[in-house]
């Protein structure tokens, strides 16, 4: 026996035996593969893609009222009842031809159970090598939560990073089946550029529906796969009801959260069975947005199990965030379905789905394994997100993180019991939504190119403070003025760092002023405040001080700004005008440091930062200045006010400066 072997984005894949006579192994290009295909389906491979007398081995029914449909009629909804589809196999024809020691010797990619696809036309099979993600063992996270076996299935893995793309594998190769043009499909973020990347492939146009607000990184991936994008002033269900609105009127095959992509993405769960060595685990945790993910990862093992390749079903544990979880919502309440969130708000985008379509499904998947669920809040996600990354180095998104936050809760309910084998479905690569890991992660000090400024990161532990400020950053602290050892004793619990008297002096006058001007102090907001103290009483005794400045603005008239300072103890005034109320004051200082100080310097940088949320948010400036020979240096500055914060790096970046100068 030799083995024929394929390349897909030039990654070998051997796929089943074949007889001797065949040959030796053979490479092919994509361009061959459905060539393949269809000559191992003319030998008995893989399933022949008709069953008894020549029908179909598979069928379309209503999960509701159990009509049969026709694929070329829909292949979404019921047309009588508008309940979800699903698809039906006969698994006495599947069984009578599987090859199974060819399934139990290839290697691992979703390719390898077309013999599960309802597919019929192998010519026509659009594949980006997906599948055949790895399953890490998680030894590190086990130990410290009471896990005997833990697992992390990494779906970001796949070609776009993401589960999805086995679901497209499927859905694509039928769309081009039934003869589409164009495909459309709702989504937050990661059905986009999956469905985009597999039109690409399949040559087909693609039209894609998003929420206003998508993270920018799924957006720039389904672009830059050649998607139209448009973006919905509204939630995921009102694209997906535009979509399905485009789909009748124009004839665009609707792709999305439907029957086909639930028979692409259970290949999940024939992955984790041949990855834990032909055993079923005992509890597999899958975050639900539609709910699609859940049913075919169900659906998978019930088929194996069905076919005799496993013997036993593992229990389906759903998980969600608190801001959208109409699924568990409707599970813990007893009911059959579920009641639509109208505004779903969750740092989770990818399962953000008010009216999950497959939320019926999802909930059977719960109840016939005898499963059950957890709702989780977006810190605690968060957190989780972070624990993985930090202990296994398995970067997702937020909502792959979602099953880690449930294990605590699972296993100290006795939901999970530690000697059980425990699989965590990761649904897609961080790298999806990078802005929501830097809510909770220590923004980067800036430094000067100097060992002198290396060594006065590490003396300040200005990593630690602000590692220490991310989390649970938006928490508030102060909203009144507090009493000088108040601040001491909540800097030394909140950020770990001990202040002197001078520092606890600085840090108590910077919070009472935030206080004072009806500025909420948070954790995030304390954080920046300690460090701008220790880095400027970290310097030379300053030479410039402000005392007050005002500033005037209008509609029509570029601001002007008057300011009062002291420099080396004499007091001097200044007068600038701006494009700006910013650009105004720092021009005023400017003036009237040089013409006392004899130091002439440019500004070459400036930066904001936001650093909490609400309209009474903190910022924090970044000022890059360098002086005529070439001394450069990097100054910050923190208020609720845009204004007193740039002051405030203007000032110290200046001092900087003048205690580089040389006599």
């Amino acid at each position: 026996m030799t083995k024929l072997t394929y390349f897909t984005n030039h990654v070998p894949v051997a796929l089943h035996p074949f007889p001797a006579e065949i040959g030796p192994v053979v490479s092919l290009t994509p361009a061959h593969l459905a060539y393949t295909l269809r000559e191992f389906a003319n030998r008995g491979v893989f399933v022949r893609k008709h069953g008894k007398n020549g029908t179909s081995f598979y069928e379309l029914r209503c999960i509701s009222c159990g009509l049969k449909v026709r694929e070329k009629e829909s292949s979404t909804r019921c047309p009588v009842c508008r309940r979800p589809l699903d698809v039906r196999y006969d698994y006495d024809y599947i069984r009578a031809r599987l090859n199974r020691y060819s399934l139990k010797t290839s290697p691992v990619k979703a390719l390898k159970y077309l013999d599960f696809y309802p597919l019929l036309d192998l010519d026509l099979v659009v594949s980006m090598n997906e599948g055949g993600t790895a399953l890490y063992r998680c030894t590190r996270l086990a130990d410290r939560l009471g896990f005997r076996s833990l697992y992390i299935k990494n779906e970001g893995a796949n070609p776009t990073g993401v589960f999805k793309d086995r679901g497209s594998l499927v859905e694509l190769t039928k769309a081009k089946e039934l003869g589409a043009k164009a495909v459309c499909v709702a989504s937050t973020g990661n059905m986009a550029a999956s469905v985009a990347a597999y039109a690409s492939v399949a040559g087909l146009t693609c039209y894609v529906l998003v929420p206003e607000g998508t993270p920018i990184g799924k957006l720039a991936q389904a672009l830059s796969y050649g998607a139209r994008l448009l973006q919905v002033r509204g939630t995921y269900t009102d694209a997906a009801r535009l979509t399905e609105e485009m789909s009748e009127r124009h004839g665009f095959y609707l792709a999305g959260d439907y029957a086909f992509r639930v028979e692409g993405q259970k290949s999940q769960s024939f992955e984790i069975v041949e990855q834990l060595d032909w055993q079923a685990p005992a509890a597999v945790i899958v975050p639900m947005g539609c709910g699609t993910n859940m049913a075919a990862v169900w659906k998978g093992f019930k088929e194996f199990y069905e076919i005799g390749l496993i013997d036993r079903l593992p229990r389906m544990i759903g998980v969600q965030a608190d801001g959208c979880a109409p699924i568990l919502t409707a599970f813990q309440q007893g009911r059959e379905q579920t009641v639509a969130v109208e505004k779903p708000f969750t740092v989770c985008s990818a399962v953000a789905a008010g009216d999950p379509v497959d939320g019926l499904k999802a909930l059977a998947a719960l109840r016939e394994s005898g499963g059950c669920g957890v709702i989780l809040s977006d810190a605690e996600i968060l957190d989780a997100q972070q624990q993985l990354a930090h202990m296994e180095s398995v970067f997702v998104e937020p909502a792959g993180a979602i099953p880690i936050a449930a294990l605590s809760s699972l296993l100290t309910t006795g939901r999970v019991r530690p000697d059980e084998v425990v699989v965590c479905v990761a649904t897609g690569n961080g790298l999806k939504d990078p802005r929501a890991a830097l809510r909770v992660l220590p923004s980067p000090a800036t430094i000067e190119p100097t060992m002198t400024e290396v060594d006065k990161f590490l003396r300040l532990r200005l990593y630690e403070i602000r590692a220490a400020g991310a989390r649970e950053g938006d928490r508030g602290l102060f909203d009144r003025p507090p009493s000088q050892q108040k601040v001491v004793e909540t800097v030394r619990a909140e950020l770990g760092v001990k202040l002197t008297a001078e520092y606890a002096k600085r840090v108590t006058v910077m919070v009472t002023d935030f206080v004072e001007k009806g500025k909420r102090i948070t954790k995030a907001d304390l954080q920046y405040i300690v460090e701008n103290v220790l880095k400027a009483l970290s310097e030379a005794q300053p030479i410039l001080a402000v005392e007050d400045f005002q500033i005037t603005t209008s509609l029509k008239r570029k601001a002007s700004a008057e300011v009062w300072i002291r420099f080396d103890g004499e007091r001097v005034q200044s007068e600038a005008t701006g494009v700006g109320p910013v650009d105004a004051v720092v021009n005023a200082l400017k003036g009237a440091a040089e013409s006392r100080g004899k130091l002439f310097f440019d500004l070459v940088d400036f930066q904001v930062e936001i650093n909490s949320p609400g309209t009474d948010a903190s910022v924090e400036t970044t000022i890059t200045m360098k002086d005529t020979k070439n001394n450069r240096v990097v100054a910050t500055g923190t208020s609720p006010d845009i204004i007193v914060a740039s002051v405030s790096a203007f000032v110290e970046g200046y001092n900087m400066l003048w205690s580089r100068q040389k006599p």
